[in-house]
């Protein structure tokens, strides 16, 4: 069965956040089971859900929309994917999420595997995220993790407690459990920790605040054969 889903349900989940003035092209929500609950006035999706259109696709195993509160409750095996017109993509994973349209907020939450989210930039490379759980707010364009968070890249991992994204710029602030960057770059490997640090998401910068200290040294070079 196809059911034509309002506008606002997975606009807000996938970062960057940004408007879906298309959302309703070609929208449809398929499942095994659909049941309109009259006297508690909500609708429940069940068994393979899926959501799509030309730049959104989501799975999960339910669904439930509240109307009277405006909420959408999504959970077993969430999976969110967002197109971008250069080409760029953000995949999100996760066990429950639950969308308030009033608000416009969205919760991630993580099940047995964290809160996973990877994002493909237009030129091919990679940044994957995770944390144990995850708040996003579309009318401020921020993103809250909270619990484990981490960024990796092909040449660098960062760590700390909790991270913030602005998507006004483009980048991600880690503080709390002393933020720790480790990786390697311009033929250096560095280990470095601070009371804060941002990363940029494009350029790939690292900022370092407060307490800053680690270390820096040449990457050996490779073993010449025999």
């Amino acid at each position: 069965m196809k059911f034509l889903l309002l506008p606002l349900l997975l606009a807000h989940l996938a970062l960057p956040l940004s408007a879906a003035e298309d959302f309703l092209m070609g929208s449809v929500v398929k499942s095994d089971k659909w049941k309109m609950d009259r006297t508690n006035d909500r609708e429940i999706f069940d068994g393979n859900v899926s959501f799509r259109n030309p730049r959104y696709t989501m799975k999960a195993d339910h669904a439930l929309y509240a109307r009277p509160a405006q909420t959408w409750n999504i959970n077993g095996s969430v999976s969110i994917l967002r197109r971008f017109e250069d080409k760029s993509l953000v995949e999100v994973f996760c066990e429950r999420a639950m969308y308030m349209e009033t608000a416009e907020e969205a919760f991630l939450e993580s099940g047995a595997l964290p809160v996973r989210m990877k994002y493909t930039s237009a030129d091919g490379r990679l940044l994957n995220g995770r944390s144990r759980t995850a708040k996003a707010e579309n009318k401020s364009g921020l993103m809250y993790f909270d619990g484990d968070f981490s960024i990796s890249t092909e040449n660098l991992d960062m760590f700390s407690g909790m991270g913030l994204y602005s998507n006004l710029e483009r980048s991600f602030t880690m503080h709390e459990s002393t933020p720790l960057a480790v990786g390697a770059r311009e033929g250096y490997d560095f280990a470095i920790n601070s009371s804060k640090m941002k990363f940029f998401r494009d350029t790939r910068d690292i900022k370092f605040y407060n307490n800053v200290n680690g270390w820096v040294k040449d990457v050996p070079p490779p073993a010449k054969q025999p």
